[in-house]
């Protein structure tokens, strides 16, 4: 059987000139080392003795050595396969990584963009409140006094001051 194997992936290797068939993966075939007593009564054995001159000497046993398959490997994966299970999971792992990366590039640039457009409309309110003196004037009076007497709310009111302020900017540019 192990033979048939190994001589038909030969076969296709030589007809196609395409490796068709690897090594299994599994262990090979079990082997089992067995000893034969050649000292036994059989007359085909004595004569075998006889002609190769191992006539039994006095006392000592001529024992000959043997290898027998004891059992053959089950039909495992073989090392292509193994191979080629291995390349399709890194081509997998490698694409998912891909996308996963592109995602988080798309994520950082919308953030970015986003970060960017409340950066600008931040410097654009403040110019507009920068502009009116009066009105940094008043916002420099609520917060000296907001740190120094630590009353409660004050964080409220001057944003709500400062809302109140944009509002009036912006109606004021309306009507201009």
């Amino acid at each position: 059987w192990y033979q048939r194997r190994v001589r038909e992936a030969v076969v296709s290797t030589q007809s196609t000139g395409d490796i068709v068939e690897s090594h299994s993966s599994e262990p090979g075939p079990d082997f089992v080392l067995t000893k034969f007593n050649l000292s036994g009564h059989c007359p085909l054995v004595e004569y075998y003795l006889r002609e190769s001159k191992l006539a039994r000497d006095a006392g000592t046993a001529k024992l000959v050595s043997r290898k027998e398959i004891l059992s053959y490997p089950s039909e495992g994966e073989t090392y292509r396969q193994i191979i080629t299970r291995s390349r399709k999971k890194v081509k997998a792992i490698t694409k998912d990584m891909n996308s996963y990366w592109n995602e988080c590039h798309r994520s950082h640039v919308k953030t970015m963009n986003d970060n960017l457009a409340e950066r600008l409309e931040f410097q654009q309110k403040s110019a507009k409140l920068l502009e009116n003196h009066s009105v940094v004037g008043k916002l420099a009076e609520m917060i000296v006094n907001d740190r120094l007497h630590n009353q409660a709310g004050a964080n409220t009111k001057i944003a709500a001051t400062i809302d109140s302020l944009i509002a009036k900017n912006d109606e004021a540019d309306d009507k201009a």
